[in-house]
């Protein structure tokens, strides 16, 4: 009997000092906080007796409670402390989520004050940049958006670099697609920036994420509804030289599902020009010269719509599909005069007319099944994705032939050229996931799989008029049947675990590849295959409450893209040439960085030093042929080496003034053994922005003032000039925040575009590129629906409106 009465009271106390509380933290727009300090307290005299942070997801829990009364606080900066009684019986205890609400000594408003205080958040492993109070960015694009955040910039192309760095992976709510693969850039110009939500940088990712992208990830967060019954808001924007858009944004939410439909358009009109300086030695006595000026103009317009619905069967499980789709179209037409000289003496003069229609269709269907434990302490999901893209491109070319007094050669027959090019992306995606939280240890394990299937397609086909019939003929030079198929398997591990003020995070992710450029029109094969292991490592400090020190690392790759292997040779300008290379191969990176955080209600600070080391670097080279063209293709360098800076600085001396300024920059060495190319160089690349904006008009009125600068830039073969910009934007706002009345300027003084200066053994190029940069735009939104309560609510308790 005595033993059986041990037996029990061993029962019984295990039981009373093992019991578990655990929960979520959520800030008042429901998205996760991480790093929030949760602590219980004795209900005497408030001292600590257990301790814990919420992880990435905001969820926290405590174990080794014993039953009793006690106090729960977490405290967060920027935020009003949370406390509450707690009760701990014999069944472990689920708190659900918990609203941490803004700081009232802010004296702030509506959605300026959370845009100000989440304009930069830091998790384990990337920034989280806020988009709501850009005014800078209303009424344009996904692009325009883009170039406001710290250490991004857009260039001419719509071209994304990270830090100097264009190789960067893009995805949409954390996924890959083909709206934002080759021609993506074309969709994300289409998509408002009034649908994102936040923009996360991502300079040193996790095992989760794919390895893609030397530089990073960034990933674009579209909005999703958040408010019950039914939401709309409707914007509408017109700029100078015929620029228009608009979008609708509708939603419906209850207990069961929450349905919402975004559409948007866009139609723009401008130019884009072109000089260029070509000098070239051919011999110690002799050189030629090329001059190039091209006079164009360029159309676009385009139609997005997005459409998705969220079942929630229960507390535990969720079903959710959505569907993205796009149209666009782009003409350019360009005239372009040609004058070559030998020594100094015209030696022939022609032009080139050229028509350039370009029509995409592409599209994304997702859906995703969510299922969180019992417990509460983890989740599994399934995710797949299906995304399409289809382009029309053609080219329409007439060159005609001068004397050296300008005057039109009868002798030689004018030549007309027309290319048809139809490119097919398909990309299929299928992802499981998995995470626990082992509370005991605080520890966090994450776990998962992914397949990767994509396929492009380019054919192309042209032909010119026979100078004697008059008819059109087929042009063998430029006829071609492209195929490149990629397949890529990958599982990954993750292990995270806070003690005391550290927090660290390890993981590793396995990976098998398949590229398959099959150049069909020639029977060309070029497979490659390869397995890789990619480690990588966060650790985060916290030096007391308002600091904070992180080092990660990561290795990643830059696999080659379709068109970068695609040897077809473009014809669209016979003197600058455009071709891929078949033999190219992936390149990798060995990438460190070093951050402090500094964060407190009126201002915020983040300062990082970082290296990367890159093998087998893919670059865009040119290269300058004996018949006097060049031709832009694609080479592996050996290797290059680049350590830099970063610097973040958000300042709100008064609650209704705030600056944010950024400045980063980096030394870069490339190095290249071939003793054939002269493709070593290195320098220093920096620059810098500026937003400063402000509140007024008892803060129904806002005025953003962006600044911008980029240094010269070193590539391999020259440097790119630098490149400046100043934009203004104010906006009045209505009928308690329905009604939004917008005015900005983009480009105030002109300067905007691309200056490039190239130089090699016996070859010297000045190349200016110039499009339509300033513009005056005017943007009206009206948010109706069951927003009114909302507004109420989140002013009663000093949030946002979180209409937006």
């Amino acid at each position: 009997m005595k033993n059986y009465i041990l037996f029990f009271q061993i029962i019984f106390c295990f039981n009373v000092y093992s019991q578990s509380v655990s929960g979520k933290i959520l800030d008042e727009n429901k998205l996760p906080l991480e790093f929030v300090k949760i602590k219980i307290l004795n209900t005497s005299d408030s001292s600590v007796v257990k301790g814990a942070f919420s992880f990435n997801d905001g969820s926290f829990s405590i174990e080794g409670l014993s039953i009793g009364s006690y106090l729960i606080q977490a405290s967060y900066v920027g935020y009003v402390t949370y406390r509450s009684k707690l009760s701990i019986g014999s069944e472990p205890s689920f708190l659900g989520d918990i609203i941490m609400k803004i700081d009232k000594s802010l004296e702030l408003e509506g959605v300026y004050a959370v845009g100000s205080l989440d304009a930069l958040k830091a998790g384990i492993d990337k920034k989280i940049y806020s988009t709501s109070d850009d005014l800078t960015s209303r009424g344009g694009s996904a692009l325009d958006a883009l170039g406001n955040i710290p250490s991004i910039s857009v260039d001419q192309d719509g071209k994304i670099s990270l830090r100097g760095d264009g190789n960067v992976i893009i995805l949409i709510d954390g996924r890959p697609s083909a709206l934002a693969m080759g021609d993506g850039q074309s969709l994300l110009d289409a998509l408002p920036a009034n649908s994102i939500e936040r923009i996360e940088v991502v300079t040193n990712p996790s095992a989760k994420y794919d390895p893609d992208g030397t530089s990073g990830i960034i990933n674009i967060v579209m909005k999703k509804n958040k408010l019950k019954g039914f939401n709309g808001i409707i914007s509408l924007t017109a700029a100078t030289d015929n620029l228009y858009e608009g979008s609708f944004s509708l939603s419906y939410r209850n207990k069961r599902f929450n349905t919402y439909l975004n559409y948007s358009f866009d139609y723009y009109e401008g130019y884009r020009n072109f000089f260029s300086d070509l000098e070239r030695e051919v011999t110690k006595d002799s050189s030629i010269f090329l001059n190039q000026d091209r006079i164009g103009d360029d159309l676009k317009s385009g139609h997005a719509l997005v459409f998705g619905t969220d079942f929630y069967i229960n507390d535990r499980n969720t079903l959710s599909f959505s569907t993205t789709g796009a149209l666009g179209l782009r003409e350019r037409y360009g005239f372009l005069e040609n004058e070559l000289y030998g020594n100094d003496v015209l030696t022939s003069k022609w032009s080139r007319e050229s028509e350039d229609p370009d029509r995409h269709k592409n599209g994304d269907v997702n859906l995703n099944y969510t299922h969180k434990f019992l417990d509460e302490k983890g989740e599994w999901s399934l995710n797949a994705t299906h995304s399409f893209g289809m382009h029309d491109v053609s080219g329409i070319y007439e060159e005609l032939y001068y004397d050296n007094a300008g005057v039109l050669l009868d002798s030689k027959k004018p030549l007309n050229q027309e290319l048809y090019n139809d490119e097919t992306e398909n990309l299929t995606t299928v992802q499981g996931d998995w995470n626990y939280i082992i509370s005991k240890i605080k520890a966090r394990v994450e776990a998962g799989g992914k397949v990767v299937i994509a396929q492009d397609g380019v054919n192309t086909f042209s032909q010119k008029i026979d100078t004697l019939t008059g008819l059109f003929i087929p042009d063998t030079l430029s006829n071609f049947d492209f195929q490149f198929n990629q397949n890529i398997y990958s599982a990954y591990g993750i292990f995270g675990q806070a003690v005391g003020k550290f927090k660290y995070q390890a993981g590793l992710r396995f990976e098998y590849a398949q590229q398959l450029p099959f150049l069909k029109s020639t029977n060309e094969k070029y497979p490659t295959e390869y397995v890789n292991l990619f480690p990588s490592g966060h650790i985060r400090y916290e030096l007391n409450e308002p600091s904070e020190f992180s080092l990660s690392y990561s290795r990643r790759i830059n696999r080659p893209r379709s068109g970068q292997v695609n040897p077809f040779t473009s014809y669209a300008d016979p003197f600058n040439l455009r071709s891929g290379n078949p033999l190219l191969t992936p390149e990798f990176i060995n990438s460190f960085d070093l951050g402090y955080s500094y964060t407190k209600k009126k201002f915020i600070a983040s300062f990082s030093v970082f290296h990367r080391r890159t093998v087998d670097v893919i670059n865009r080279v040119k290269e300058y042929r004996t018949d006097n063209t060049s031709i832009v293709t694609y080479d592996n360098i050996d290797k290059s080496e680049s350590t830099g800076f970063e610097s973040i600085v958000i300042l709100k001396p008064f609650h209704w003034l705030k600056n944010t300024f950024s400045i980063n920059g980096n030394f870069i060495n490339y190095t290249n053994s071939d003793p054939t190319t002269d493709w070593n160089n290195s320098g220093f690349n920096w620059s810098l922005k500026n937003v400063i904006s402000a509140d007024f008009w008892n803060k129904t009125a806002s005025a953003q003032l962006n600044l911008a600068y980029n240094a010269p830039v070193t590539t391999p073969q020259g440097i790119v000039q630098r490149r400046a910009g100043v934009d203004f934007a104010i906006e009045k706002r209505f009928l308690d925040k329905k009604l939004s009345v917008g005015l900005k300027a983009t480009d105030i003084f002109d300067v905007k575009g691309f200056h490039l200066d190239l130089e090699q053994a016996g070859v010297r190029q000045e190349s200016i590129y110039k499009w339509r940069t300033r513009r005056v735009f005017i943007t009206v939104s009206y948010k109706f629906g069951n927003i009114d309560s909302k507004l109420k609510a989140l002013k009663s308790s000093g949030g946002g409106d979180g209409a937006d």
